[in-house]
């Protein structure tokens, strides 16, 4: 027999009303149309308990205790890594009555851990925590003024095909390999188009092509001819240059190059801490860049870099005001952390 639907506490009221009314329990069934038995059940229950509502279930007994429940989620937070079946094969070591793995999942679950894919992020060292804590330290006071005086510059790569960004699509368990619900990719990219670029204040500077392996001479040939043109006309004598710590930038040629323009008061060198790509504005505008390229479906390197070109003009004032808007929140999340890693999802 199949189970049977539970009447409300409402019916069950009204039952409890008419029996206090002198109503019969086979009067009171016949009135609401319910069986005879579970009217005498109800009104047997009231005055038994003096309640109509149910009694709490106890169900089936946890397989587990609470210091138990504790240890699972002890062994997941000492070793990330650990899959469910890998922390149940622990678990159970010395267990007269082992436990599922469906049981391990649901206690992770329960204390909030869920399985994710890891986030790559640069190493960091404890020297680099230091230096970016020291950073963040030295900027927490800025004011969106002076955030708007620096030029933030980087290079980036951009693929034909092959975007490692992830592609999501909505198809039904069928239609897997479809043309419409695949990414194409070729070897190596089927192409790509190294850039530099940057942006300062609330517009964006010079894009520039850059051809084969960039050495230290050719970034010279981009600071003497891109950068400090662009730092000047974006924000004006004496702005703040920002650049990461890759060898050809800090080499002997740009450093001697970058110090003889500070002397000269054309610009103001930041101290960029290591391993800190997050910390850039510019890496937001990149991935914003290659969402909107990708969008056009460049067909060679030469379309790609049109519409790289294209693309980049169309980046707009309020985009620019965002990223720089978002500095001071950045600071207070990296001093937070120690100089750690930072949730740039939270910022």
């Amino acid at each position: 027999m199949g189970k049977t639907k539970e009447h409300s506490e409402q019916t069950r009221g009204i039952i409890i009303g008419l029996h206090k009314s002198g109503k019969s329990n086979r009067e009171i069934s016949g009135l609401q149309k319910i069986p005879r038995q579970t009217v005498d059940y109800i009104v047997k229950k009231f005055a038994s308990e003096g309640t109509i509502c149910n009694s709490v279930r106890p169900g089936r007994p946890r397989a587990t205790t609470s210091s138990e429940d504790l240890n699972i989620v002890v062994k997941s937070k000492r070793n990330r890594r650990l899959t469910a079946p890998e922390i149940a094969a622990q678990f159970n070591l010395g267990r007269d009555k082992p436990v599922s793995v469906s049981t391990i999942k649901r206690r992770l679950l329960d204390a909030g851990l869920k399985g994710c894919v890891a986030v790559s992020k640069p190493l960091l060292k404890a020297i680099n925590k230091k230096k970016r804590l020291h950073w963040a330290r030295e900027h927490k006071n800025w004011t969106a003024t002076d955030w708007e005086k620096v030029l933030w510059t980087d290079e980036s790569k951009f693929d034909i095909f092959g975007s490692k960004r992830r592609v999501f699509v909505r198809r039904q368990s069928n239609e897997r390999v479809i043309d419409a619900c695949t990414v194409a990719s070729v070897k190596h990219g089927g192409g790509s188009v190294m850039v530099w670029g940057c942006f300062g204040g609330s517009a964006v500077g010079d894009l520039v092509r850059i051809q084969g392996i960039l050495k230290k001479e050719g970034y010279k040939s981009i600071l003497e001819n891109s950068a400090v043109p662009s730092g000047i006309r974006l924000i004006g004598p004496g702005f703040v240059f920002q650049q990461d710590n890759d060898p050809k930038h800090t080499s002997k040629l740009c450093a001697e190059f970058l110090k003889a323009k500070e002397q000269q008061n054309v610009l103001k060198l930041m101290t960029w801490p290591p391993q800190s790509p997050d910390l850039n504005p510019i890496e937001l505008l990149w991935d914003q860049l290659d969402r909107q390229v990708r969008k056009c479906c460049p067909t060679s390197q030469e379309d790609l870099w049109r519409k790289l070109q294209e693309e980049w003009q169309k980046i707009t004032k309020t985009t620019l005001e965002k990223l720089i808007a978002r500095m001071p929140k950045l600071c207070e999340a990296v001093i937070k952390n120690k100089g750690g890693h930072i949730d740039e999802s939270k910022i």
